[in-house]
């Protein structure tokens, strides 16, 4: 594929870009031939989107791969160059301000390596203030109340016609052309 595009695109002219079918506003389909005609017409645009989209996508891939190259080693020079200067020291961080930013070695905090299960089992068997450390979180079990209520228009009801907190907005039908993928 590398050898088909050049090296380096810095550009893309708006002219370059080719819209083939203005004419289309005019066609009709009328048969199962023509039909037939625009799924491939639809499946040729997907794959030429693909092919360009994979193209552009290994592009980037190599772009991030040299500033990230780039960034990390800015950076490791940066970190060496910090800690042969004088900088303002507080209780979280530590910085050095330059005309076009600052450095800066932020302390962090432990991270905590847990099982929430196995804490909340642990606490239930050892803790008397397990009430103080064990969140209990309502969630609506929508799936199971969808099956009783009833909807009247854009209003709902419970099974005994108590109007319930919820507004039903109608979606339009949705038109949908599948093509078959070749293997």
């Amino acid at each position: 594929m590398d050898d088909f595009y050049p090296n380096t695109i810095t550009t893309v002219d708006a002219q370059e870009v080719e819209i083939e079918d203005e004419s289309i506003g005019h066609f009709v389909i009328d048969d199962d031939q023509t039909a037939e005609w625009a799924m491939q017409q639809i499946a040729a645009a997907e794959a030429e989107r693909k092919k360009w989209k994979d193209f552009y996508d290994e592009r980037m891939r190599i772009v991030d791969e040299k500033c990230d190259l780039t960034i990390a080693n800015m950076q490791s020079l940066l970190q060496t160059y910090f800690g042969k200067v004088p900088h303002k020291v507080t209780a979280t961080q530590e910085n050095y301000t330059l005309p076009s930013g600052k450095l800066v070695f932020k302390k962090q905090a432990p991270e905590y390596q847990k099982d929430d299960e196995e804490v909340i089992e642990w606490l239930h068997m050892n803790s008397d203030d397990q009430d103080k450390f064990i969140k209990v979180k309502e969630t609506l079990n929508w799936s199971e109340l969808k099956k009783v209520i009833n909807v009247m228009g854009d209003t709902v009801a419970d099974e005994n016609g108590q109007i319930m907190p919820i507004k039903v907005v109608e979606r339009p039908d949705i038109f949908k052309v599948e093509i078959k993928k070749e293997k």
